[in-house]
């Protein structure tokens, strides 16, 4: 039964009233009339898993016990019937027979539908420790115009009301919709309506979660997901299809008019969400998707609950989230590395472009065409940009090969940053990147006084100036640059501890005070305490790293890393923030840094692809961004405004995850480092595999996996940034600079 049925159905008297008192009767003993009961199991919780039935009534379930507030199904059979957009029936029963073989048990229930439709449901439930799992098969005799859905759902305690949960979804809810965007699916409208439902193709994990404010908590999981679906459906052309090629599902949770919340999953996904451009009023909008009523129609799926207590919600967001990864089993797709890494850097060394003795890696290039963009002459620091990481990667390679080769590859390196160093001199900065046609700043607000673009480069300047300088080679202008920036910085910093995300061009003047990314400071001024012995730029960094966590760590959230998205919750402030706290802990070694790290790793990680989607089953290969076969594990979600696209930015956080597993010894560390390593490159073209693009080594920036614009596998644009290469290459050469032990172990299958 979709959520918008199930509004309609709620509000009518007759059945509100029979679930209310139903909810009254759940504790009481007409649930424990001999005969009436049969338990399945005790979870670790306390808490027990019961069928139950009132008077010789059919049968529902109970879980009641311990400190969990008690959950119940009274009619867990739960089908919508759809044939138009005023004639939608919610059928509903108990189990008619309920049976316990040796393991688990079979439930079974028969929903008539007309004179000649029966729906027969048929429930193998079992228990496995703290996890609760069903698999359904609705079989259909007869045959009917229009489609139905069905759907496994509990019933919450009524005690507990809509505020009082915290909500999780990986890559788009952790909790606090604040900084998610008004329509997105885990934003600030759908809070507002108390509700809460996401198809699983949008999630890098089928996966959502209730975290309650005494510590208990429940996550629903599809534990063998498929995803088919076909091009139309995933353009959202039609509010409205009926189709049995549709293999997905929804999650999510809702509390309807002052009614109890409730939680499960539908097959297939049903959802709604809020439409409208920038600026217009938001609409909702329902995106219906149902199986044929037919004899021949397949409808079968799994879903499982894990019930636990004792956990804060970072502690749902990190065990929940294992959970999943255990039971879908991510696989790796091993690279040969060195043949990677090979490739990377030729292509990124092909793309240096030279004017008027400036050199730089444009911000743009076309993956399948030679047709310049308009800003292909920015060259631009961190973030997306990353003129200097790319140079640091080229000087790296220069000092691994000695030919001409990479003797070339040094010279860029070393021309793309001194033009860095000439278009930018002044600080306050003008703007974090120039034009490479005119060598002046360059007056975009891509390129603008952010706070991450420009700490980011210059953090890696600094680590290159230590690299040469041990090798003999050094570059006291790159010291001076990075040093003047970072004294004005620190002038920045408010009493508070917080740094503004972003200036106004060549100014102190403060263009977005908003203070969630002053993470991004934090390593730079680390280093420079480092090398200068003055102890204020550490001092800036720690104030700056407990603003940070007291404001949204210590909850599990992290905003803001995304320089053009306004200050929305991802994983790139998930990633920054892992860099900050490690940084710490490896210069103070005190331990609450180190669990802060764990901390914004786990979040971070959870925005991973950790289960295959595959492609619309009649899409044109040719036609897809993302190609047919290939595994989606690695990719990650982007933000939580834009839940269901996807790129490999993660990548870069390879050495961050190995020196997690060194501190902590935690083998899931070093299998999320083994996930980043290898399958984040699916797409780079190889020889061999050079899919559609151009040439060798090229690979566009993104991908849609939700439904919406042009369909599933297909990316907003067929485009290159420099990120993409110097993110790839760091989780190689870091990993290597880091550990060359565990660099080599990790390489091998």
């Amino acid at each position: 039964m979709t959520l918008q049925g199930l509004t309609a159905w709620w509000r009518h008297p007759q059945w509100r009233s029979t679930v209310l008192l139903a909810l009254t009767l759940a504790g009481s003993a007409l649930f424990a009339q001999p005969g009436d009961r049969l338990e399945l199991g005790r979870l670790p919780t306390g808490a027990t898993v019961s069928f139950t039935r009132a008077s010789g009534r059919e049968w529902g379930i109970e879980i009641a016990g311990g400190a969990a507030p008690r959950i119940l199904q009274l009619q867990p059979a739960r089908l919508e019937v759809f044939r138009a957009e005023k004639d939608v029936r919610r059928l509903a029963a108990g189990y008619r027979t309920v049976q316990k073989p040796q393991i688990g048990i079979d439930a079974r229930a028969e929903i008539g539908y007309g004179a000649d439709v029966v729906f027969h449901v048929n429930d193998r439930w079992s228990l496995t420790g703290a996890v609760l799992s069903v698999s359904r098969k609705v079989d259909v005799t007869g045959a009917a115009p229009g489609g139905f859905d069905s759907s496994v759902t509990f019933t919450v305690d009524p005690s507990v009301g809509w505020s009082g949960v915290n909500y999780l979804a990986p890559g788009a809810l952790y909790g606090d919709p604040t900084y998610d965007g008004d329509r997105s699916p885990g934003g600030t409208l759908n809070y507002a309506a108390r509700r809460f439902v996401m198809r699983e193709d949008i999630l890098p994990a089928p996966l959502f979660a209730l975290s309650f404010s005494n510590g208990a908590s429940v996550a629903v999981l599809d534990p063998s997901p498929r995803g088919d679906t076909t091009v139309e459906e995933t353009r959202l052309s039609k509010a409205v299809m009926t189709d049995s090629r549709f293999e997905f599902g929804a999650l999510g949770a809702w509390e309807l008019d002052g009614g109890p919340i409730e939680f499960g999953f539908w097959f297939p996904g049903t959802t709604s969400s809020y439409t409208g451009g920038r600026g217009a009023p938001a609409t909702e909008r329902w995106v219906r998707r149902y199986h044929p009523i037919a004899a021949d129609t397949v409808h079968s799926y799994q879903v499982s609950f894990r019930f636990a207590q004792n956990e804060s919600f970072r502690d749902v967001t990190r065990n929940a989230w294992r959970w999943a990864w255990s039971t879908l089993n991510p696989a790796v797709t091993y690279i040969d590395v060195e043949q990677m890494r090979r490739v990377l850097t030729d292509h990124l060394a092909a793309q240096a472009a030279t004017i008027d003795e400036r050199t730089a890696i444009p911000f743009v290039l076309n993956t399948v065409s030679d047709q310049l963009q308009w800003n292909w002459t920015m060259a631009a620091m961190g973030f997306v940009g990353k003129n200097i990481e790319c140079a640091d990667q080229l000087l790296r390679e220069g000092d691994r090969d000695k030919t001409e080769r990479g003797q070339k590859m040094r010279q860029i390196g070393l021309a793309v940053i001194s033009s860095m160093i000439r278009a930018l001199p002044t600080v306050p900065l003008q703007a974090t990147g120039y034009d490479l046609a005119t060598g002046k700043p360059h007056d975009h607000v891509w390129l603008a006084p952010w706070l991450r673009n420009a700490t980011e480069d210059m953090r890696v300047l600094m680590r290159a100036y230590r690299r040469e300088r041990a090798l003999g080679r050094p570059h006291p202008e790159w010291f001076t640059w990075v040093k003047s920036y970072t004294d004005w910085l620190i002038e920045q910093q408010r009493p508070d501890g917080s740094f503004p995300r972003r200036w106004k061009a060549g100014s102190n003047e403060v263009e977005e005070p908003s203070g969630t990314t002053s993470y991004n400071p934090v390593p730079l001024l680390i280093l420079m305490t480092e090398e200068t012995g003055d102890p204020k730029y550490k001092q800036a960094a720690t104030r700056a790293a407990e603003y940070v966590w007291a404001n949204w760590g210590t909850r599990g959230v992290f905003i803001g890393g995304a320089s053009d998205n306004p200050n929305i919750t991802d994983k790139e402030a998930g990633m920054l923030s892992v860099e900050a706290y490690l940084s710490l802990y490896d210069s103070t070694r005190e331990s609450k840094w180190l669990e802060r790290a764990k901390a914004a790793a786990n979040f971070a990680e959870s925005w991973i692809w950790i289960w295959n989607l595959p492609m619309p089953i009649d899409a044109d290969d040719s036609q897809l961004h993302w190609k047919k076969g290939l595994p989606t594990v690695g990719i990650q979600g982007i933000t939580a405004l834009v839940a269901g696209s996807a790129d490999e930015y993660l990548d870069w956080a390879v050495p961050s995850y190995a020196k997690l597993y060194n501190y902590t010894k935690d083998e899931h560390y070093l299998d999320v480092a083994r996930v980043l390593l290898h399958d984040t490159k699916s797409m780079v073209a190889l020889p061999g595999r050079q899919y559609d693009m151009k040439g060798i080594g090229w690979q566009q920036e993104g991908w849609r996996m939700g439904p919406g614009g042009s369909g599933r596998g297909v990316g907003g644009h067929r485009l290159w940034l420099p990120w993409i290469s110097a993110n790839h290459l760091y989780g190689i050469t870091g990993l290597e600079e880091y550990d060359p032990d565990l660099f080599k172990r990790l390489c091998t299958k």
